[in-house]
């Protein structure tokens, strides 16, 4: 199982925010390329950026850090955050980014998500955000009456393969993961998750790797390693290793 520690840069900062909300932001790096190669030193190869400029003004605001990331780090990048062109598709993926997050535009222009999946067949990622199982787009800012089940279940026919799946009611606080909730995504999926939201222990991170790579291929870990409940070193042994 991938352990993808996160990298939410908001105003050129690496941060944190409670779940989803703008106005509870923590900044624990000021050089988010600092804190990549931080996570790269201490063992991972992966890297989940987030741009949350991108997310709140659907416009790409940090590519230029994405770039230095690949460049002076040597990261391997999946990126989400205010993708909403093919345009901007092909700046990140020029930029070197590996994996590119699409959430908004799942909901509002399926086709879109279609056409990034024959360009980049293996590289677009599905991210799907529910708060008490509801989709929320927009950085999160808005919710929708969708359910996340029935976006889950509509993927393999847009042609995504892959999934990170955020329960934001968990995001940044530390409250555990809901194991059940990413079995069960996975199983209308058709395909594994990369889960995301409460990882707070190495007990966590463990409970998600005894599902199965064919269940959870990954897990993306943020305020827990930024205030130390456990490092990125002790994380990658628990997972089985950095895939």
């Amino acid at each position: 199982m991938i352990v993808f520690p996160a990298i939410d840069i908001l105003g050129g900062s690496a941060v944190r925010l409670k779940q989803g909300d703008y106005d509870r932001v923590t900044v624990y790096n000021e050089d988010p390329v600092a804190q990549a190669r931080d996570w790269i030193e201490q063992g991972s190869e992966w890297i989940h950026v987030v741009d949350l400029d991108g997310a709140r003004d659907g416009v790409p605001g940090n590519i230029e850090i994405v770039e230095r990331i690949v460049s002076e780090v040597g990261a391997k990048v999946q990126i989400g955050g205010g993708i909403r062109e093919i345009s901007t598709l092909e700046r990140l993926f020029a930029a070197g980014a590996r994996r590119a997050v699409i959430g908004t535009k799942l909901i509002t222009d399926p086709a879109f998500v279609s056409k990034a999946t024959a360009l980049w067949p293996d590289s677009i990622i599905a991210g799907v955000d529910a708060r008490d199982g509801l989709v929320a787009i927009e950085g999160w800012r808005e919710g929708t009456a969708t359910k996340a089940e029935d976006v889950v279940s509509a993927l393999l026919d847009l042609g995504v393969r892959h999934l990170v799946y955020t329960d934001i009611s968990r995001d940044g606080v530390l409250t555990g993961v809901n194991v059940d909730a990413y079995r069960r995504i996975a199983e209308v999926a058709g395909f594994p998750v990369v889960a995301s939201g409460g990882v707070s222990t190495l007990h966590d991170i463990e409970r998600l790797a005894a599902l199965g790579d064919d269940v959870v291929e990954g897990v993306i870990a943020g305020r827990a390693l930024y205030e130390r409940e456990f490092t990125l070193a002790e994380a990658l042994v628990v997972a089985g290793g950095v895939c």
